[in-house]
């Protein structure tokens, strides 16, 4: 059986930078936020993306992430660049908005895929033994978002 790409996910960062929005800080990316012209997959990006209870962290193209099998202590939010997650015949492509780790992390579960980078990529870390304070400073998309990623995995 060949491998094929089973799936992707990436929030185009390139179509917020030309509606003005380029650091999460300024006054005019928060009045666009605002405005309800961003998609709710660009709100959730933007969320997190400017989120002062994540670290920043960068990583090599070529680079692993995490291996299939490992424990996750702490998830990924994609800020830019792309990425490959590898779940045995399965092939994910992964870009901005894609968040690793998060749900097999909270349900203390070994990921099922090893995430590699194509590109240079930027990421904000979730110290997974930090959560519970994290979580309730998050904006509700955000919280939101959690949900949603714990009941993918769970098959829900």
């Amino acid at each position: 059986m060949n491998k094929e790409v089973s799936g992707s996910f990436s929030v185009d960062i390139e179509h917020m930078h030309q509606m003005g929005v380029i650091d999460p800080y300024s006054n005019k990316s928060l009045e666009i936020y605002k405005s309800g012209k961003l998609t709710s997959n660009e709100r959730l990006y933007f969320s997190l993306w400017g989120s002062n209870a994540l670290n920043s962290v960068s990583f090599n193209a070529k680079q692993r992430i995490i291996s299939s099998g490992d424990e996750v202590h702490n998830a990924f939010f994609i800020v830019s660049g792309s990425l490959l997650g590898i779940d045995g015949e399965k092939i994910y492509r992964l870009g901005p908005g894609s968040v690793i780790g998060l749900a097999e992390g909270m349900l203390n579960m070994p990921i099922k895929m090893t995430v590699v980078c194509v590109t240079s990529v930027q990421a904000r870390t979730i110290a997974l033994h930090k959560v519970d304070k994290i979580i309730p400073k998050l904006p509700d998309a955000a919280k939101g978002f959690f949900k949603t990623a714990i009941n993918r995995i769970m098959g829900k």
